[in-house]
């Protein structure tokens, strides 16, 4: 290329290039002021102000401005009646910025005041004075960060727990009754609520975050009396190399974790009879949370032996051959599917 020839490509970019950057700043400033002069997302921002939920207010609106943000407004705006998840202003950290899965994951499908009637993605068990409903949120399997196609299939969502306690007066008002979102470890608290528009806003007490891997799982204080964790069962799994595939490879999941104190001793099995009792704790496919359990009664283990599902007299159960062992806790949700913790081992015998 000529020294002539250079300079006047120089001088033809010098011209172009800031055109073209006005341009492109011109284009992302447009979509921004049109979502935020949106009426339904300047409307939502106002109630949540207006209800002092302003650091919540404030991480809608930073993440509006992005893609992941704009399908965050377009579920609440456009998926039918929803229930939201709302943490307070001190449940925050300083300057917490809540990211977008984790709006989604807060964001439940149907009206908790219809008992989640207005929508097919939830699973229910009542009582007289205590409901459980397992129900499904905008955030879809897996994670958004995956290269997996998505479909809108049954169980493609993960779930939110939440458990409902009426009392008599409640039975009349719902403000009455106590509402709790079953975590790993703790409960988030309902302290108030809201309507708008067509979303029922829960107001609670904690920030709840994204869903933990089972062998995570594994390591926390999921019931009283295993403080340090199912570590038995952990250490089991690792050792016949079933860890990762609890974690992701075999998809959905279902599994039945026993706690330590009624752990066999592994040192006698090999490595191959460990991997096959190890693997009539858990299933792939179908997660089966508590309230189906009364509609699942049998399931094939991953072993290839046979479980049996039961509630009875306010108890679950599962079977596997001689064994009947209590389900402790049920419904400890996780990335790909849930954990039960059981009272005792399933040898299948």
């Amino acid at each position: 290329m000529t020294e002539l020839s250079h300079l006047s490509t120089m001088k033809f970019l010098s011209r172009v290039v800031p055109k073209l950057l006005v341009a492109s700043s011109a284009v992302k400033a447009a979509s921004i002021a049109l979502r935020n002069n949106d009426g339904f997302f300047s409307e939502f921002i106002a109630a949540l102000n207006e209800n002092n939920l302003t650091t919540l207010a404030d991480s809608y609106e930073k993440i509006a401005e992005t893609k992941e943000g704009g399908q965050v407004i377009d579920f609440l705006e456009n998926k039918g009646e929803l229930t939201l998840l709302a943490p307070e202003n001190r449940a925050f950290d300083d300057n917490s910025i809540i990211n977008p899965d984790v709006l989604l994951y807060n964001t439940v499908q149907g009206n908790i005041d219809k008992d989640f009637r207005t929508t097919d993605h939830y699973f229910v068990r009542r009582r007289s004075r205590q409901s459980r409903d397992v129900v499904e949120t905008a955030q879809q399997f897996p994670p958004s960060n995956s290269l997996r196609k998505r479909t809108e299939s049954s169980q493609d969502f993960q779930v939110q727990v939440i458990d409902q306690f009426v009392t008599d007066s409640g039975r009349k008002r719902t403000n009455d009754r106590l509402i709790l979102i079953d975590r790993a470890v703790g409960n988030a608290k309902v302290i108030r609520r809201f309507n708008f528009k067509q979303i029922v806003v829960l107001i609670i007490d904690t920030v709840l975050t994204l869903l933990a891997k089972v062998s995570d799982l594994l390591y926390k204080p999921l019931i009283k009396s295993a403080p340090n964790g199912l570590v038995k069962f952990r250490g089991a799994l690792q050792k016949a190399g079933l860890l990762d595939t609890v974690d992701t490879q075999g998809g959905r999941i279902t599994l039945f974790a026993p706690v330590d104190d009624e752990f066999c001793d592994i040192e006698k099995f090999s490595k191959d009879e460990l991997s096959s009792f190890l693997k009539n704790h858990f299933f792939f496919g179908k997660i089966v949370y508590s309230p189906l359990f009364t509609s699942v009664r049998k399931a094939t283990a991953k072993s290839g032996k046979q479980l049996e599902l039961s509630y009875e007299n306010d108890i679950h159960y599962v079977r596997c051959g001689k064994d009947k062992a209590v389900v402790l806790r049920s419904d400890v949700i996780s990335s790909n599917g849930v954990v039960h913790v059981i009272d005792r081992p399933l040898k299948c015998d």
